[in-house]
């Protein structure tokens, strides 16, 4: 097992957990001191009668264990918490009887589970460097980590992602000021890359504010390629004005999640996904448009999460200029099954299979495979830059609205606690 320190860089309020932690710790003590054959059962019912409603179930349980455990390591002899020479120091009136308990304090264990997602107490976030004590139902604390240095980032980014699919175990001891991590570092030496991954295969991603869009594409030796599965997620319920940012960035995360399983279930070598750099702006469609462009849309945590999985689980990541990836989805890929986001990403997915190859970035212009409603409009048009300006001063409606197709998805799922709806195309 291996245990790290780290420094809380927040200003955190446990005094009161602290006091009742050790408080139960002291009590479970002296009761296995006093008598060593006494069971852990029946030490464990005089706390919940005592401590009853002061401290979460499961800090009372662990308080339990680590007096136990403090009367096993000393059976010989009386503990004095905190040492004889701080407990001299108190005596001879060199700290008052506040600093004295203070200084005594054990800090609160909770050890870890895998069947809770590695410890049932706390929510990990180690690639954001933070985590969350879920003291009780009403408060929660959040805590932000320091100086941790590349080599641990990435080992503490993996065990979050190895909690997360519960096969790994975190025990965490914390005060106010620091905060004890211990894990088995022997789980992060096996090898959980995705097997018999296909190198024609890929998965492309249209990341939107209110929608994600996926599409899985497979290759064949001509580089022709066929869609194999379609999806969209559906976020504007967690992307709305009286919507929780905790709640949007958390199905956030699991929608990477989502992303990461939909990989190794269709064994894509490739994720693809839109190289975004938007900077704050006014987008000229009103203040609700901005507020989700500027504010709302996660797409950094979506890429980083991403990216995460991917040095993990071991597919490529690839990132691949946008630019009218929507308009030549809607033009050639969308259909009574295919909305606009969904389309995207199929060309998103395309431009990925041979990103640095001449003349592979756009498909070839060809004005015979479009659909009727565009030859006309597009005649004596070469290129797809001067198509999309045509239509785009024309004024004509080129996407498939989700809306209007939405009754063709052979699969949808609306979960009413994540608010997330999820529609699957044929």
């Amino acid at each position: 097992m291996k245990t790290i320190k780290l420094k809380i860089m927040n200003s955190i309020d446990l005094d009161y957990e602290l006091r009742t932690y050790n408080s139960v710790v002291h009590f479970a003590y002296n009761r296995f001191h006093d008598d060593s054959s006494v069971k852990e059962k029946d030490v464990r019912s005089q706390v919940n009668q005592l401590f009853k409603g002061k401290l979460n179930s499961w800090l009372l349980q662990c308080a339990i264990k680590d007096g136990k455990s403090i009367q096993e390591r000393n059976e010989s002899k009386k503990v004095i918490f905190g040492g004889k020479s701080l407990y001299k120091r108190y005596l001879r009136k060199l700290i008052d009887k506040e600093e004295f308990n203070k200084q005594r304090q054990l800090p609160i264990s909770s050890q870890g589970e895998m069947l809770r997602k590695g410890n049932r107490m706390f929510d990990f976030h180690f690639d954001n460097q933070s985590l969350v004590f879920k003291v009780s139902k009403k408060k929660h604390v959040d805590i932000k980590l320091g100086n941790i240095h590349r080599n641990l980032q990435k080992e503490l980014n993996k065990l979050n992602e190895l909690c997360y699919d519960k096969k790994a175990t975190i025990s965490i001891k914390l005060n106010n000021d620091y905060i004890w991590i211990t894990y088995d570092e022997k789980l992060l030496c096996n090898p959980v890359k995705f097997n018999e991954l296909k190198d024609n295969r890929i998965l492309g991603l249209d990341l939107n504010p209110n929608y994600i869009g996926l599409s899985v594409i497979e290759f064949d030796k001509e580089d022709n390629f066929q869609v194999l599965y379609k999806q969209v997620f559906d976020l504007k319920k967690i992307t709305d004005k009286n919507a929780s940012k905790n709640k949007r960035q958390y199905e956030i995360i699991k929608i990477c999640h989502t992303i990461n399983s939909l990989i190794n279930y269709w064994k894509c070598k490739k994720l693809s996904i839109e190289d975004l750099n938007i900077k704050s702006s006014d987008k000229g469609q009103g203040k609700n448009f901005n507020r989700l462009c500027n504010n709302v849309w996660d797409r950094t945590l979506v890429s980083n999460k991403l990216l995460i999985l991917s040095n993990i689980y071991g597919y490529g990541l690839v990132k691949v200029n946008p630019v009218y990836s929507s308009f030549i989805g809607n033009l050639v890929y969308c259909d009574s099954e295919t909305p606009d986001m969904v389309a995207a990403s199929i060309e998103i997915a395309r431009r990925s299979y041979k990103k640095y190859e001449k003349n592979w970035f756009y498909p070839i212009f060809d004005i015979d495979c479009l659909d009727e409603q565009w030859k006309q409009t597009l005649t004596g048009v070469k290129d797809w830059k001067n198509a999309f300006l045509k239509i785009k001063n024309s004024k004509v409606k080129y996407r498939v609205l989700l809306n209007d197709i939405v009754q063709n998805a052979v699969f949808s799922k609306f979960n009413r606690k994540s608010k997330v709806i999820v529609y699957s195309f044929a």
